[in-house]
């Protein structure tokens, strides 16, 4: 085999390997999908978002995080969140991450099942929190 034909099938080889690990963003249903991006948000003064009582599966609501003790602790859906997991993905938020200085990050939390909803914010990795029956403990 002549030495340009094993160039062309080595590169022909490396094209249909990173191809077959790629999911296409046209696909929607897609292995690398992950969901919709949203945009920003700014919190207001006067008013603390909590989302619903009784929240839906798979849909984002505006979510303020109270970050003066740290973010392990969340009221959500009527019960207590204890942090289960950080990791970075696929950007859920686009825009500018909040002010440094801020004690409060304004994102939005997303009951993904009946055991796991995640926190996204911008400028954030997302959170993962499970229910606990514990309360969370006073802020030292």
């Amino acid at each position: 085999m002549n030495l340009s034909r094993q160039v062309a099938l080595l590169f022909l080889g490396v094209g249909l390997l990173l191809s077959g690990c790629s999911s296409s963003p046209d696909d929607p249903g897609g292995e690398g999908d992950a969901g919709p991006t949203l945009a920003a948000r700014t919190f207001t003064a006067d008013t603390w978002e909590e989302g619903p009582a009784a929240p839906r599966e798979h849909e984002p609501y505006p979510y303020d995080v109270n970050t003066h003790c740290g973010i392990k602790w969340l009221d959500f859906g009527g019960r207590w969140w204890v942090l289960d997991s950080v990791f970075p993905g696929v950007e859920q938020v686009r825009g500018t991450p909040p002010s440094r200085n801020s004690e409060r990050i304004a994102g939005y939390m997303t009951l993904i099942g009946p055991d796991t909803a995640n926190f996204d914010a911008a400028g954030t990795p997302t959170m993962q929190f499970v229910p606990t029956e514990e309360e969370p403990p006073g802020c030292a």
